[in-house]
């Protein structure tokens, strides 16, 4: 499907990523410069930066599938959750998290509880994050494929290899530049897109005449209001920490005022953009003929090549960047936030507490390089699995289901000063425990999802109200939140 001028673009876009890169690197000077971009990010590219790293091809071939099955009701499920979450987030974490002025999203754990419970978010939320990394790659992959109509399993691998050498090169830093220009990209070619489908299908009501009543819905049976209720708590806790590379976004700049800033811009990108972004996807059972689509995946990608083919020389390259500069840019982030949490949380917290700056620099690219070949791995697994549902049903599923027991100690241990650790604990694993035994029960991803969230939340706050800390632990905890809020905004 890529013409000449198709890799000419490409080209172009892999030499402007590198020079960012390397632009970055000279910022990187220290372990607090590639983990936490000395916390002196200026906020609206930290916002910019945050939208970006929301997006992954999952968004293009995930969602996009369910918005060409579902309708409209797609974008109650991402958009109005992710609103949401973020303008909560605002006013409770993104503050928080600038004033704890952290290297990794863990690291204030053991300040607040124990290194019991530094240690088991560390390697719950690693286990967690494989899962998610492994998807974002395949769906990334099988963009390429249909665009190129190249293996996916050796485009997971090259794509793999380009994201460790990426983060290699400039850290967050690197990432946070990219990703302006990858919001230029992708917002630039949306922007273009949408008229050319638009057109295609006679208007914005004309598509919707077109379709099945329901596709109109805000609500649909393909996406229930429970679904929508159940997503709405996953993304609040995602987007605002859980997601450990967007907590990043928040702790690295520095002042919490800004940090606020940025929340609330994010959450008005994320209201709006996606009304333009499901637009193709939304008119593909008018424009894709039964024997032009394989599979609901594949449907935004071939929508957009068939309106914009003969338009210009290079947009389906261009395409293939929206979409590929989407998945860098949160990949590129989760590696970076993982490696932290490696590098500060586990090798420098239990194995040399001395370990001198330069080192643990060196420490950090090895555990990205470790960590990128397990991603694409995981990738390779949801690959070569048929029982598995591809994409959108594997993040909802797994990242969806297991992100609530290790985030909400996480999230909630900056709020709530009668928790202890015990409880932490206690809700991890109560919360697992749940998410199995309902998960062998039933395929609803509400029930499921929502009892095990329900169990860990009560389990929780149920510790601190009923037993709490001990009269040391009280101690330790009010310094704290003395900490924490001795920085106004």
């Amino acid at each position: 499907m890529l013409t000449f001028a198709d890799y000419v673009v490409v080209v172009i876009y892999g030499i402007s990523m590198l020079v960012l890169g390397f632009i970055a690197k000279s910022k990187v000077k220290t372990v607090e410069d590639y983990f936490a971009g000395g916390h002196g990010v200026p906020w609206w590219i930290a916002a910019i930066s945050h939208h970006v790293a929301g997006y992954s091809a999952v968004v293009f071939v995930g969602f996009a599938s369910q918005a060409y099955n579902a309708g409209f009701s797609i974008w109650s499920l991402f958009a109005i959750p992710t609103f949401c979450a973020m303008m909560i987030g605002a006013f409770v974490w993104a503050p928080r998290w600038a004033r704890l002025k952290v290297f990794s999203a863990v690291e204030y754990l053991e300040e607040r509880y124990n290194n019991v419970i530094r240690q088991v978010i560390a390697w719950g939320g690693l286990g967690v994050k494989f899962i998610d990394e492994g998807v974002k790659l395949y769906a990334l992959s099988v963009v390429v494929n249909v665009c190129t109509g190249w293996p996916i399993g050796p485009v997971i691998v090259g794509v793999g290899l380009v994201t460790i050498i990426y983060v290699l090169i400039g850290g967050l830093w690197a990432t946070m530049l990219t990703d302006m220009a990858q919001f230029i990209v992708q917002v630039g070619f949306t922007v273009l897109l949408v008229p050319f489908v638009l057109n295609a299908v006679g208007g914005w009501d004309a598509m919707w005449e077109q379709l099945p009543p329901e596709s109109g819905r805000l609500f649909s049976s393909a996406i229930p209001a429970e679904m929508v209720f159940v997503y709405l708590i996953v993304a609040t806790l995602s987007y605002n920490g859980g997601t450990w590379g967007l907590a990043q976004r928040f702790y690295s700049i520095g002042k919490p005022r800004d940090a606020q800033k940025a929340a609330l811009l994010s959450a008005l990108l994320f209201l709006v953009y996606p009304v333009v972004l499901f637009i193709p996807a939304w008119a593909g059972p008018i424009l894709l003929r039964a024997g032009e689509i394989a599979s609901p995946e594949h449907a935004y990608i071939l929508v957009a090549a068939k309106v914009l083919k003969g338009v210009a020389p290079g947009l389906i390259g261009l395409l293939v960047i929206s979409m590929f500069s989407a998945t860098m840019s949160m990949i590129s982030s989760d590696l970076n936030s993982l490696a932290a949490v490696i590098t500060k949380d586990i090798y420098q917290r239990n194995f040399n507490p001395n370990a001198a700056n330069l080192h643990l620099l060196r420490v950090g690219l090895v555990a990205t390089t470790v960590l990128g070949f397990f991603m694409i791995a995981s990738a390779m697994m949801v690959l070569s699995n048929p029982s598995m549902e591809r994409a959108f049903q594997v993040t909802i599923q797994w990242f969806g289901a297991l992100l609530g027991p290790v985030t909400i100690p996480l999230l909630f241990g900056m709020l709530s000063r009668r928790s202890s650790w015990r409880g932490a604990l206690a809700s991890v694993i109560a919360g697992f425990a749940t998410f199995a035994i309902l998960r062998s029960l039933t395929n609803q991803f509400a029930i499921y999802t929502g009892g095990e969230l329900l169990v860990s939340f009560l389990v929780f706050f149920g510790e601190g109200y009923f037993f709490g800390p001990t009269e040391a632990e009280k101690e330790k905890i009010s310094r704290f939140f003395h900490r924490l809020e001795e920085t106004k905004l």
